[in-house]
């Protein structure tokens, strides 16, 4: 076996369960996306509120928390919520009867962005187990803080437009 083909093979087994169980749910939750539905609010928090709660983790157990560390995740989080709002146009989205509900149009930007943010903190999380000295050089740290505001804060975004339209529309009959 080549060097390569075994630091993958480490990498792989060495990844927590948690981790392919967190991987298999977002695949899924995106494929879902790829069809118009009826969502509740709280199954619509689901997606932002995992990828905050890791983002948070992430900087409180490996970065030192000071202003520019918070400016930073601020700065990511503010554009990837931007760009989140943006991608969700209110004319694809309606109030739904059913309580707290809305009804989306497919979204195709969900699994993408789901698993770009995956691949983004596995690859981090495997140079932080490997090499975590890379991870506190300036530029690596930066990007690390940054990624990850963004990717949470485009699941942010997208489910403030969702709430914007239930809390502004009049519920309609759909399906």
């Amino acid at each position: 076996m080549n060097h390569m083909a075994e630091f993958i093979t480490g990498v792989v087994s060495h990844t927590p369960i948690w981790v392919w169980v967190l991987f298999v749910f977002l695949i899924s939750r995106g494929v879902k996306a790829r069809k118009p539905a009826t969502v509740t609010l709280e199954k619509l928090a689901i997606i932002p509120s995992i990828f905050l709660i890791w983002d948070i983790y992430d900087l409180v157990i490996y970065r030192q928390l000071s202003v520019a560390t918070i400016a930073l995740w601020m700065a990511g989080i503010l554009a990837g919520a931007a760009t989140g709002y943006v991608l969700i146009k209110p004319t694809a989205i309606n109030r739904a009867a059913a309580p707290r509900s809305i009804f989306r149009q497919a979204d195709y930007t969900a699994l993408p962005f789901m698993m770009l943010a995956f691949l983004v903190k596995y690859v981090l999380g495997v140079m932080s187990a490997i090499s975590p000295q890379t991870l506190q050089q300036p530029a690596m740290s930066a990007f690390s803080i940054v990624s990850g505001g963004v990717f949470a804060g485009v699941f942010i975004g997208k489910f403030t437009r969702y709430v914007g339209v239930y809390f502004t529309a009049q519920p309609q009959e759909t399906e």
